[in-house]
């Protein structure tokens, strides 16, 4: 069963998007030592002179709410899904030391493992490719890739270091923004075994051409964008891609191996 408890209200984000609440002063007065407050920390992310949205380019750390895995009965509600979190540096040093046989290699290699209290399993490898797809409720495709190509896509490549991110960027109608209740639907419909998102600032529209479904693979090493499709990727080995084995959607799932394997 689906955890699919939400905080709140269900918002609306169709009108404006997410606003950021100003930062509001805090009391005032005299403190003994030992009761200041830790500052926020920065995330660690490549610098932003490399950012972009063309491929070839890193994109920028863009910052979603949604369900990290709604299909895990631990996590209840929302959380925040950032591009900084699958930051991977030294993924490929880390999976080469596991490959090994060496028993200390998140010790060599801290970054490469998911901190305290991340929402993807703490102590886990974070993945070395990501799969990002913008996608809606309302579009027939969409649907379709959600129910017969992600979940058992998601089941393969996770334990090969390969991590999917899906943002709802439209709800039931095209051009009106999907809400935290679309997600929770969508999540009810399909298996999600993955972070499924809003997108109420068109993040992800930058990055893709005008088609639903559209989907991007990023090499988390430098979180450089490496391959971009309009539409779904298909399966290499399914008929469609042994007449047209050219076609970009064809060479999707095997792109996502090559960046798997290779930080080149």
């Amino acid at each position: 069963m689906r955890h699919l408890a939400m905080f709140g209200t269900v918002l609306s984000l169709a009108a404006a998007g997410c606003t950021v609440a100003a930062e509001t002063a805090g009391p005032t007065g005299e403190f003994a030592d030992g009761q200041g407050q830790l500052s926020n920390p920065v995330a660690d992310y490549p610098n932003s002179a490399d950012w972009g949205t063309a491929v070839g380019s890193a994109i920028p750390n863009w910052t979603f709410i949604g369900y990290a895995n709604s299909e895990n009965p631990s996590l209840a509600g929302f959380q925040q899904v950032a591009l900084s979190d699958f930051y991977n540096p030294h993924g490929y040093e880390y999976a080469a030391c596991v490959k090994g046989g060496a028993s200390d290699c998140a010790k060599k290699f801290p970054d490469a493992v998911f901190p305290l209290n991340s929402p993807y399993g703490v102590g886990q490898p974070k993945p070395r490719a990501l799969s990002v797809g913008q996608s809606a409720v309302w579009c027939g495709p969409c649907n379709l890739e959600a129910k017969s190509i992600l979940p058992g896509k998601a089941a393969e490549y996770q334990p090969k270091g390969g991590q999917i991110i899906v943002a709802l960027v439209d709800g039931p109608k095209p051009g009106i923004s999907a809400t935290y209740g679309d997600i929770g639907k969508w999540t009810q419909k399909y298996e999600v075994a993955y972070p499924l998102v809003t997108d109420p600032n068109g993040f992800l529209p930058q990055m893709f051409p005008p088609s639903l479904p559209s989907n991007a693979i990023i090499r988390t090493a430098d979180m450089h964008i490496e391959f971009v499709i309009a539409g779904a990727p298909e399966d290499a080995a399914g008929a469609t891609c042994k007449q047209y084995p050219d076609e970009p959607n064809c060479q999707y799932w095997p792109e996502f191996e090559k960046v798997l394997e290779s930080a080149n």
